[in-house]
């Protein structure tokens, strides 16, 4: 009989902590009573290191301006910025405040080129920052994709696995991914007006506030490790050891309720969940990072990790389909 993997709506624990973690441990710990087995320990192997930050920021180049004309850069509005580069609080930008000034004067300097000087001294002068600008402004770019305090924590991962379904905060870091890319693509553009319009600094607060990056790939580095360690729990199971002869038995009937409540209702479910966050968050991380330092670790921390949930999730589902189809299981996914 073919198992069919429809999600059940059960009544999920009330507690606030009882995330995709606690539903795999609680699985893998009935599964092995039922069956008389010791359940595995291994302990969930580090992913790849990242690069220190300090091998990956790059020192951008120092452009100063000498305009002696304050009537000339008034006019053209550059006085303002900088003023602000000037500042107390311009001289410790970071990376993205950095990176969010250097667009904006580069949409500046776009505008004042576009207006007529009588000077051609200072009209060559700002055409020759401008020009000095936009050879840098990669390197702003991924000075904060590399070393902002709030993407590197997202990279870096956290031990807290996502709840079992709706985790609050997908929405907001799909937005927030979708805006990086929208502002990689207006610099690649030379876009200057509409990427200086991003705002980098709301995108970054949407990714701190929920951490749903990082715990996506704790999440899914987990359960493709429990998932593992499930399949070798179950590799030697078979009808011959518990339904010889096709007979049935209570331990039959208790294993049958452990697929429909806790497999079934709970881990096919959060896979799933997590299957969903994936293909639609990851294509936009990649985007961000391809063809950098970082792309091949970040790959093995989603993208690898995902698919190995997967394998080790379809490996499963066959250890249920065939057991079912050999005992008296009556595995259908109904309740």
């Amino acid at each position: 009989m073919k198992i069919w993997l429809v999600p059940l709506l059960l009544s999920l624990s009330a507690c606030s902590d009882y995330n995709g973690d606690k539903a795999l441990d609680k699985y893998q710990s009935r599964l092995a009573n039922v069956l008389e087995l010791q359940r595995a320990n291994g302990s969930l192997t580090a992913p790849e290191a990242l690069i220190p930050e300090r091998d990956l920021k790059q020192t951008l180049p120092d452009v100063r301006f000498n305009l002696t004309d304050a009537y000339a850069s008034r006019r053209c509005g550059l006085d303002t910025l900088i003023g602000e580069r000037n500042s107390s609080l311009g001289i410790v930008y970071t990376a993205s405040k950095q990176l969010s000034y250097e667009l904006r004067l580069l949409q500046k300097l776009e505008h004042c080129l576009t207006l007529s000087w009588d000077d051609s001294s200072l009209l060559n002068q700002l055409l020759q920052v401008y020009e000095q600008k936009q050879a840098s402004i990669g390197i702003a770019f991924y000075n904060m994709l590399f070393t902002d305090n709030t993407l590197r924590k997202e990279l870096l991962g956290i031990r807290k696995a996502l709840p079992l379904k709706a985790a609050p905060g997908f929405t907001e870091t799909w937005q927030a991914l979708t805006e990086l890319t929208l502002l990689q693509q207006f610099i690649n553009e030379k876009n200057w007006q509409a990427a200086s319009k991003v705002d980098i600094e709301q995108q970054l607060q949407l990714l701190y506030q929920y951490n749903f990056l990082a715990r996506l790939q704790y999440s899914l580095r987990l359960t493709a490790h429990q998932l593992v360690q499930l399949n070798s729990l179950t590799q030697n199971q078979n009808s011959n050891t518990l339904c010889p002869n096709g007979r049935d038995s209570e331990q039959l009937r208790i294993l049958a309720n452990v697929f429909q409540k806790y497999f079934i209702g709970e881990i096919q479910l959060y896979s799933t969940e997590l299957s969903r966050y994936q293909q639609q968050l990851w294509p936009l991380l990649q985007q961000l990072y391809q063809q950098t330092p970082l792309e091949q670790p970040l790959q093995q921390r989603f993208e690898y990790s995902y698919h190995s949930m997967r394998n080790e999730l379809s490996q499963h589902v066959k250890w249920w389909q065939t057991l079912n189809g050999q005992c008296p299981l009556q595995l259908n996914g109904q309740k």
